[in-house]
């Protein structure tokens, strides 16, 4: 039976995490069936429903396929929805390496150096407040991991938000798990450097001015600035042997 996480809501989200977990880990591979239902409620100490309902979960999220006299098998890793919330939580818990922080890094600079220079250009007074106010969270709670985490990736979202494009908010709140974990890492770098505020600064400035150009600048040394120390932090935990959460 496994441990209960009283931080996840359901039974079945527990079940499917755990699941989702073992499948973007590798320990099920692309076409290897799920063990049968009887054999997954045994394992986990769980009713047939709450498997089900997991299982429907894991569908939903293209990890698996359940499919008439085939069974239940995982789908591979192309066929992944990689931006759902879970799905990136899963894949950050179990294989957090240089290949998925370069693969996130490249999907940010895509789109956040737009972001802000439409929330430069285009932003409203009140889209220019709430950035300022996410600014000072951040400050007020580096001291404070977690807080911190929290703040610095809201900072970013309100960017995104300022830009009025449905789309890049869609994209913000997939990378929002991501955000959090990169920065708590670093904050446990132990070389016990603070993170520099200066780069957020200058983008909130450029924001601020209403200079577009600037605050796309700005916003790809951050984003290059941030990579960096986040790979770094990695190999450093790597080096002594440490899981990074």
């Amino acid at each position: 039976m496994f441990e209960r996480d009283s931080t996840i809501g359901t039974m079945s989200a527990q079940v499917a995490r755990i699941i989702g977990t073992r499948i973007v880990s590798g320990e099920f591979g692309p076409g290897d069936s799920l063990p049968i239902e009887a054999e997954l409620c045994q394992e986990y100490g769980v009713s047939r429903s709450t498997v089900r309902e997991a299982v429907k979960n894991l569908a939903a999220k293209r990890l698996i396929e359940v499919a008439p006299k085939l069974g239940t098998r995982v789908l591979p890793f192309a066929d992944w929805n990689l931006l759902d919330p879970d799905v990136l939580s899963w894949r950050l818990s179990a294989q957090f390496d240089e290949r998925i922080i370069e693969d996130l890094y490249e999907v940010r600079q895509c789109f956040e150096p737009r972001a802000c220079y439409l929330a430069a250009r285009t932003g409203t007074q009140d889209d220019h407040d709430r950035i300022g106010r996410r600014y000072a969270d951040m400050v007020s709670m580096l001291d404070q991991a977690p807080l911190a985490a929290g703040a610095e990736s809201e900072f970013h979202l309100a960017i995104i938000a300022a830009t009025h494009n449905g789309l890049f908010v869609t994209i913000g709140g997939a990378v929002k798990t991501a955000l959090k974990a990169s920065f708590s890492l670093t904050q446990k770098d132990a070389s016990g450097t603070p993170i520099d505020l200066a780069p957020y600064e200058e983008v909130l400035s450029a924001i601020l001015a209403r200079d577009g150009e600037r605050a796309e600048a700005a916003m790809r040394r951050l984003l290059d600035l941030s990579r960096q120390r986040v790979l770094a932090a990695v190999a450093h935990h790597r080096e002594r042997g440490r899981s990074w959460r």
